[in-house]
Formats: structure tokens, sequence, C-alpha cells
């Protein structure tokens, strides 16, 4: 064949190339948002994964708008997102994002337990160890997704708190940083584990323990779901002489006093349809932390490593499933028992043993979940309230069927504490309850490996 037909073949198959390619994109011709009264446009559009006037392969188009309406979701400051779109030039598409902003001040007055969870306290049912307070919450302040936070807390134990955290410092919106700062003072303190339950000392009238703390914290977003984190920290605490005497290694060394720095690497990716209650998707986080450097005549020195898993699918129409994984380990060089943790706090537990602790420097999690959408996410209206802020709810019930495993590795504390070293298996059945303001209410029916079981209530987050 002729070079002259040769050249011809080409720019035809190139004009052809062009051709199909130009027929499956999409150009976004405008993108306008409507409802951010108090919110910034440009915290909107950096939740965006398209801009104005970008084009898009036709083919992911679904997935863009999908994708944005999460990311501006996962901003947490508005009660429903709702992206439209409107087709008035073939090839080229208009995008509309409604939101329905919150009520961004809240003056929060609440009355907690001073146990771990509700189901301990009942146990003992003390009325004297009751907290209360306010937490003052001013969420999206200056229309920047700031966030100022007062926590004022007296009853069983005080507590006087302050934390801003300011997510853009920059013009491209990559840069934040976050201050913390308070003190805390308590009327007990848990200064040892048998029988996997804690042993607390305690005093009417006196406070004996008291912690002052600090914190810097600078971040970066390098772009729409990783988040870096260092926070820089400094701790004051002190308890009294007789908690040190009944156990020397509270603080180590027999000390009732320590002052240390502590420095904390903490990385997230979230890559989930809805951060509070994930349905589809997945997220990883990795946290290194190192509290003492030897300095200011402290005896703590200790590090850390947590590293966690979730992810999370939709099975069929209301079917779901998810689990999530998690390794810390911790040295092994003594830690002080005011600062190790194994299973049993927060939302690190096996579902049957919320009224144990297992103390540890090691332990292993596994969680899953299998979930029915008994009433998917829906908005109910309130025709007696006027504002949208408040008339209008997401509501939702999920049934959820649920399976954990657990192990724990403890090699100072496992004296008379037969739960470490052991496998943990655990699960029931519960009822998920999901609605605005970010609150999720789990009731769970669960049982351990040694048939012991309960009715349990919690509040926590992911599976």
């Amino acid at each position: 064949m002729s070079p002259f037909f040769l050249r011809l073949a080409f720019f035809l198959l190139l004009i052809s190339t062009l051709s199909v390619q130009a027929q499956d994109e999409v150009l976004v011709s405008s993108l306008t948002f409507e409802g951010n009264k108090v919110t910034r446009e440009r915290i909107l559009l950096r939740e965006m994964t398209f801009r104005e006037g970008q084009s898009l392969r036709a083919d992911k188009l679904e997935y863009h708008l999908n994708r944005s309406k999460a990311n501006v979701w996962n901003l947490q400051l508005f009660n429903f997102v709702e992206v439209d779109t409107c087709h008035y030039v073939p090839g080229e598409i208009e995008v509309v994002v409604r939101v329905t902003e919150r009520w961004y001040v809240w003056p929060i007055p609440f009355v907690e337990f001073a146990d771990r969870n509700l189901r301990e306290w009942w146990e003992t049912k003390r009325w004297d160890r009751l907290d209360y307070g306010t937490l003052v919450t001013w969420s999206n302040f200056r229309g920047r997704r700031e966030e100022l936070t007062l926590h004022l807390r007296f009853g069983f134990n005080n507590q006087y708190e302050l934390r801003y955290a300011i997510p853009y410092l920059d013009k491209a919106q990559k840069w934040g940083i976050e201050f913390q700062g308070g003190y805390r003072q308590g009327h007990e303190v848990a200064y040892a584990t048998e029988g996997n339950k804690r042993v607390f000392y305690k005093n009417p009238n006196r406070y004996i323990r008291k912690e002052a703390f600090g914190t810097i914290t600078p971040t970066w977003r390098p772009n729409l779901y990783n988040v870096h984190k260092l926070e820089v920290g400094f701790t004051h605490f002190w308890i009294l002489d007789s908690v040190a005497k009944l156990q020397p290694e509270y603080f180590g060394a027999g000390e009732n006093l320590v002052k240390y720095f502590s420095l904390e690497y903490e990385v997230e990716r979230d890559v989930t349809d809805y951060s509070d209650y994930p349905l589809k998707g997945y997220r990883l986080e990795m946290r290194l932390r190192k509290d003492g450097f030897r300095i200011l005549d402290s005896p703590i020195d200790i590090w850390s490593l947590e590293l966690e898993f979730a992810k999370y699918w939709q099975l069929h129409k209301r079917w779901y499933f998810a689990h999530g994984q998690k390794i810390k380990v911790s040295s092994t060089n003594g830690q002080a028992y005011s600062l190790q943790r194994g299973l049993g706090y927060e939302r690190d537990f096996v579902r049957g043993y919320e009224l144990y602790v297992i103390d540890g420097q090691h332990y292993g999690l596994l969680k899953t979940g299998l979930k029915f959408a008994l009433l998917p996410m829906r908005k109910v209206k309130l025709k007696f309230l006027k504002s949208e802020k408040f008339n209008t709810l997401p509501l939702a019930f999920y049934i959820n069927l649920n399976f954990d495993m657990g192990y724990v590795i403890d090699n100072q504390f496992n004296q008379g504490n037969p739960l470490a070293g052991q496998l943990l298996l655990g699960g029931g059945l519960g009822l998920d309850i999901v609605t605005f303001y970010d609150i999720s209410w789990r009731a769970e029916y669960s049982m351990n490996k040694a048939l012991e079981h309960g009715f349990f209530v919690h509040f926590t987050k992911h599976i």
C-alpha cells in the first residue's frame, strides 16, 4: 500500500476515534448550588468530583453525581443533599446541587452515666454516678466548616474543655489546624482490673484525680478522601497518693504526678456513602502514637500502632453486609496502667462482652454485620414544626445480625484476668435507628461464647 493511502487510513481512523470519544462524553455546561445560605460555595465546590466546563465520560456520569452527593453529605452540614441534572442541548448537562442546611448552634444539655455503658451502670443503679452539663457546639462557624465546641461537665466528674477546628487555612483548602485544651477532675479512678472488671478507688469528699491537657493538630487533606493529622499534645496528670500506693504502675515507678508530651500521626481514607452509618464503600485508618519522651522526669514512655479497615457492600436491594478488622500493637517495656488499652473501651469491643474490659498491649478485632433495611432511608415530615431545619428528618431502621471475634495479649496485668489470651466470640441480633444530625442508636441482644447474654444499647459509629 502506498504512503498516501496509509496516511489517509490513519487520518480516517483518527477522525473516527475522536468522533466516538466526543459522542461518549458529556460537557458540564453549568454547576450551581442552592440552599447554602450560610455555607460558602467554595466549601461545596471542594467536594465535587467535577467542575463546570469539564467533560465527563457518559458511562461515568452517574458515578460522579452519586460520589459528589456523598461527599457533600459527609460534610455533616446538611440534613438533605440532592443533585439534579437538566439536558437542554445534546451532549451537555446542567447540574444543580440543592442542600438543606442544619441548625448549626447547639447548646445541648446532657445527663450521662459515669460508667462505660448503660448496662454497666444498670448493675449498680447508683444515681450519684451521673454526670450532667452542656455541650455547646457551633458547627459551620463563619460558613467555612469550622467548628467551635465548649464542653462543661459537672456532677460525679467535672470537665471544662474548648476545641476549635479550622479545616481550611489556605486557598486550595488542603491545610487546616485544630486547637484543644481542657481540665478534668473526678472523685474516683480505676486503678486495677480483676476478673476483667475495673476496680475503683473512690472518695466522695475530695477529688482524687486532676488532669490538664492541650493539643495542637495540623491537618492536611490533599484530595477528597485522604486526611492526615499530626497531633502534638501535653498532659499534666495528678492522682492521690493512696492510688499510687495501691497501683504503683498507674503512672509507673510509684509516681502520683506526671507531665509528658505526646505525638500522634493519623491518616484516614474514607470512601463511604455516609460516614456515620456506611452502607457502601470502604474506610482505612492508621494511627501511630508516642506518649512520653523521657523528658520532664516522666516515667511515661509508650508507643502504639493501630491499623483499621472496614468494607461495606450492598448485596441486593435492602440487604447489606459489612466487616471490619482492627489490629493494635504497642510497646512492652512496662506500660502505665492509666494508658494501656485493650478491648472493652469505646467502640473496640466484642459484642456479648460489654460488661468486661480485656486490658492488654496488643489485640486483634473482627466485627461483621448482615443488615436488612426494615425501613430504608426516607424523609419524615413533622407538620407541627415550621422551620425546614427541623420539620423534615431522615429516618431509617435496619435489622442487624452480627458476629465478632477478638484476641488480646496482656503481658503485664493478666493476673486474675482470664479473658486475655482467649479467643473471644460473640454476636447477636440488633435494631439500628438512623436519623438526622448524625444520630445512630443500636439496640442489640448479644451472647458470648460462655453463653452469657443480655440487652445492650450503643451509640457507636460504623460496624
